[in-house]
């Protein structure tokens, strides 16, 4: 009867190393799951939700409604349509670029500092819009300045829901982004009023805008961090001391280091649903925070400077695979045509009503009925984000399509309750884009890689809302009519909805070709061996 071989040395070596490395990475795990930050979902969340709320009120509610008022008196100082509205192009366009330099502020300097900094600096850029004289000033500080400082108050508003709320983060997310819709129903009725009582200086207007952006700079103090607590500081110090079997107590050194272990465990960066819309999802970015050696010592986070931190957030954000694939970057193209046309209404659609249409009050209604519309159809948005068998990508699809084709109408409205049916179809497919934007990216990519894709897709966002403005006023300008202004960019809008129809498909071929392509790899790599 023949005996079975005995393990050797070697097979003895790799089962030890096989167990170390398991306890290893158990022990990472570990770490992780008790020094997370747990959202409370509620408490002092909710008022959390309430400034977010009235921050995206006073950020959107500027952008969407002050082309309205300030572009008709630019227009001739500026030598047409086209000039005046790239001034109000380059905020919203500014808003939606700065998103990645945002992100990776956030997670150096904290969520708190860059919204507080964010409403300062574009409230600045306002005051100092105000005594301007030169189109390039209005630019420099209207614009990009006052984009970017928006940008800033945006994203933390966001980021800080991601912190409070799980289970309940799609409420708290569709109640703090109907400030946008509120935002936009309260200046757009409130701006034209203030304006005459200006006597319709633009310079007296840019320190009104001023004081409503200060405001930010309040409701930012109440985005409170969320900081792991001293007893999950000790209870993992004291795991370190287990893992690396010293039975004595954690010394000081040991909990600073494991406070900034954790602090940097915490960073929305490593968060992977940060911008994700619906409820939390079980997803990880990257690589442990804390790393366990085989040899049962522990490798704690290095300490960076700010710069050396902030360069690597921002290269993180540009995902090479991402912009290699012809799925998402078909999906980012979209948004820059969507952004391109949606924009129009907001700056252009009071203007280009009937001029039977005298009085000011009905010709503000139709941006007040969209942000009312907006609201109503993101609540809704927010529904169809948390259940199972619907499509996010093909009920924003077709809502986008449906808006476009309402922006060819529009040429032929006549009465004022026209313009009204218009605004309905049209809030539903800017609210649908706004919200279930996220939602797509992760059915599309998964959440490992959605933070990144929010970034790039924030930057193509901005290339559209540069554009759409005053390719909307040249077409003005040439024809002396907005008629052919909505007929185009109503075409460029549903173009944008029916371009991502077929984007499960393509994601398909493009994962099979991936596959084929790392089959062939590793018969290759078979042979050689």
């Amino acid at each position: 009867m023949s005996k079975k071989p005995t393990d050797g040395p070697l097979d003895a070596e790799k089962k030890e190393l096989s167990i170390a490395v398991t306890a290893a990475e158990d022990f990472e795990e570990k770490v992780e799951e008790v020094g997370k930050v747990t959202p409370p979902d509620g408490g002092y969340g909710w008022v959390v939700v309430a400034a977010s709320f009235l921050v995206n009120m006073c950020v959107d509610g500027v952008i969407y409604t002050c082309g309205k008022t300030l572009t008709p008196g630019w227009e001739s100082r500026f030598g047409g349509l086209s000039g005046a509205s790239l001034v109000v192009s380059l905020l919203t366009g500014c808003y939606y670029f700065c998103g990645p330099l945002a992100s990776a502020l956030v997670n150096v300097f904290g969520i708190r500092p860059v919204a507080i900094f964010g409403a300062i600096l574009s409230s600045s850029a306002f005051v100092l819009s105000s005594f301007s004289t030169q189109p390039w000033q209005y630019y420099a500080t209207f614009g990009v300045m006052g984009g970017i400082g928006f940008g800033f108050m945006y994203l933390p508003s966001i980021v800080i829901l991601s912190t409070y709320f799980a289970k309940k983060r799609s409420v708290a997310t569709g109640i703090a982004v109907c400030g946008s819709g509120i935002g936009t129903v309260i200046f757009s009725q409130l701006n034209g009023p203030v304006f005459k009582l200006l006597g319709e200086r633009d310079d007296l207007f840019m320190i009104y805008l001023a004081g409503i952006a200060i405001f930010g700079a309040l409701f930012s103090l109440l985005f409170a961090p969320l900081k792991p607590s001293d007893q999950q500081v000790k209870k993992v110090a004291k795991m370190v001391r287990q893992y690396e079997g010293k039975p004595e107590e954690p010394s000081e050194r040991l909990l600073e280091n494991v406070r900034n272990d954790l602090e940097e465990l915490n960073k929305p960066a490593h968060q992977a649903d940060t911008f994700y819309a619906g409820n939390t999802l079980d997803a990880k970015v990257g690589e442990h925070v804390v790393h366990a050696t085989e040899q049962h010592t522990v490798q704690h986070v290095a300490k960076k400077s700010k710069l050396v931190e902030f360069k690597e957030s921002l290269y993180s954000i540009c995902d090479r695979d991402l912009l290699l694939s012809p799925s998402f970057m078909t999906l980012a193209f979209s948004g820059t045509f969507t952004v391109m046309a949606f924009l129009v209404p907001f700056n252009f659609i009071s203007h280009a009503m009937n001029p039977a249409i005298t009085e000011d009050s009905q010709r503000s209604l139709p941006l007040t009925l969209i942000g009312i519309f907006n609201i109503v159809c993101r609540v809704l948005c927010g529904i169809i984000a948390d259940h199972p068998t619907m499509s996010a990508l093909q009920v924003s699809n077709i809502a986008t399509i449906i808006a476009g084709i309402s922006m060819l109408f529009v040429p032929f409205c006549t009465e004022l309750w026209h313009y009204i049916v218009f605004c309905i179809p049209f809030s539903a497919g800017v609210a649908c884009f706004a919200a279930l934007r996220s939602v797509i990216c992760v059915e599309l990519i998964g959440v490992e890689k959605l933070n990144n894709a929010f970034g790039i897709l924030m930057v193509f966002m901005g290339i559209g809302a540069v554009a759409g403005g005053p390719i909307a006023g040249y077409i003005k300008d040439m024809t002396n009519s907005f008629d052919y202004a909505f007929y185009i960019m109503g075409m460029v809008f549903a173009f944008s909805g029916i371009m991502t129809i077929r984007l499960p498909q393509m994601k398909s071929w493009e994962e099979s070709r991936k596959q084929a392509r790392e089959g062939t790899e590793m018969r290759v790599l078979a042979q050689n061996a």
